[in-house]
């Protein structure tokens, strides 16, 4: 039998645990239930909708991974993670992705960081501020580079001919969908692999950055067909890598999304008083370092037309500098967690030349460009999966 004084310290327990229970369970990004479905993703279906049934081994692990990584953040941001995951929209799946991937990076990197700092004479606050352990302190901050739809428009013709692009069998190239209006009659699959295989063909002599614009394909009945070839060395051998239509939109230069991207954010969080980066995540996986550096730098006068006043980049010049508070920019692409697991995202690092703050430090070890001599120079690092301490997943994985 127990005293009366043990017994008024086990309520005092107990009520303790009513009110802050020991075992509450942590929000998560997807539910532990049972699954079974291994049917591969559709193409109108969301990220998250298809990771949550799928079975299949790559989605697996790709749950697992974002688990992990959700983890290993402060549980008051659980919540917030989970219901970005969770709403539906491609483009918060992405963001939320690609903050859990950095704050992992940074994580392993040695660094603390900070969720959401409040910086004086700022009304908002930045993703993170991070303590590097051997450098200074900065800003650092996150955005996709443009909206992702859940999947494309159209009816069953254009679903098949979707489905067909998405199986075909190039051997040393993916195709990506610009533009896909549906005609009224059946497109001819045959003729469409012919289409494009004489434009890869047509295209070897001026290619640049690993892809191959193929003519558009334009009939009486209302087709109208744009693609792109990717070489699969680039972006793996996994074709529905490559067939997001968010690809698709009609932009020229450098100037859509990349420079949006970053003019919205160049003058936000007030006087940081420390080095401020932004991290920029491209959901055209096509873009690449001549992208990043006609973003930033302004495209070389050989590419302008002529008469075109020259284009001044992002930075602007030594002479007349712009956004000097910005003192490095990250750009990653093809970033979502099979990627990430597979080892095919690719990531860098771009120092501004004419910062007020430059930056230094553990970002540095992905393959970094600076401004020397009036050229841009690349110096090597390690790629991103290694900085993550991740074991490259074979690509057979996924199907």
């Amino acid at each position: 039998m127990r005293s009366v004084w043990s017994v008024a310290i086990a309520g005092a327990i107990g009520a303790a645990l009513v009110m802050c229970p020991l075992n509450k369970p942590k929000p998560r990004i997807f539910d532990r239930i049972r699954r079974t479905d291994v049917t591969r993703k559709k193409l109108t279906e969301s990220s998250f909708a298809y990771l949550k049934r799928s079975v299949q081994r790559g989605s697996v692990e790709s749950r697992a991974l974002m688990e992990t990584w959700l983890s290993r953040v402060p549980g008051s941001e659980h919540a917030d993670f989970s219901a970005r995951f969770r709403c539906g929209k491609e483009s918060e799946f992405t963001s939320a992705l690609q903050e859990l991937m950095l704050h992992e990076l940074l994580r392993r990197q040695g660094c603390k960081v900070e969720f959401h700092p409040n910086v004086p004479g700022a009304t908002k606050q930045p993703d993170f501020k991070v303590r590097q352990p051997k450098s200074a302190e900065f800003i650092f901050e996150a955005r996709t580079s443009m909206e992702i739809e859940s999947g494309p428009d159209g009816g069953t013709r254009a679903y098949r001919i979707r489905e067909f692009l998405r199986t075909l069998d190039l051997q040393n190239h993916l195709i990506a969908i610009d533009e896909l209006k549906e005609g009224s009659n059946d497109l001819s699959q045959k003729n469409l692999r012919k289409h494009i295989e004489d434009g890869i063909k047509a295209g070897v002599a001026g290619y640049i950055d690993d892809s191959i614009s193929i003519p558009l394909l334009s009939t009486p009945d209302g087709w109208r067909i744009k693609l792109t070839a990717c070489s699969a060395s680039r972006y793996g051998p996994r074709p529905t890598s490559v067939m997001q239509e968010a690809w698709g939109r009609t932009w020229t230069g450098p100037n859509y999304p990349l420079r949006e991207v970053l003019e919205k954010k160049a003058s936000r969080y007030g006087q940081l008083g420390m080095p401020y980066v932004i991290a920029v995540n491209s959901s055209d996986m096509m873009h690449g370092n001549r992208d990043f550096q006609d973003t930033l730098f302004g495209s070389p006068p050989q590419f302008a037309a002529p008469g075109s006043p020259p284009d001044i980049g992002f930075w602007g010049t030594a002479a007349a500098p712009k956004h000097t508070r910005v003192s490095a920019v990250l750009f990653t692409t093809n970033l979502c967690a099979p990627t990430v697991l597979m080892g095919q995202v690719y990531a860098c690092l771009y120092l501004n030349p004419y910062s007020a703050q430059p930056y230094d430090g553990v970002l540095a070890k992905l393959p970094t460009f600076r401004l020397e001599n009036g050229e841009v120079r690349e110096y090597p690092g390690e790629p991103l999966h290694k900085l993550l301490e991740l074991r490259v997943r074979d690509s057979a994985l996924w199907g």
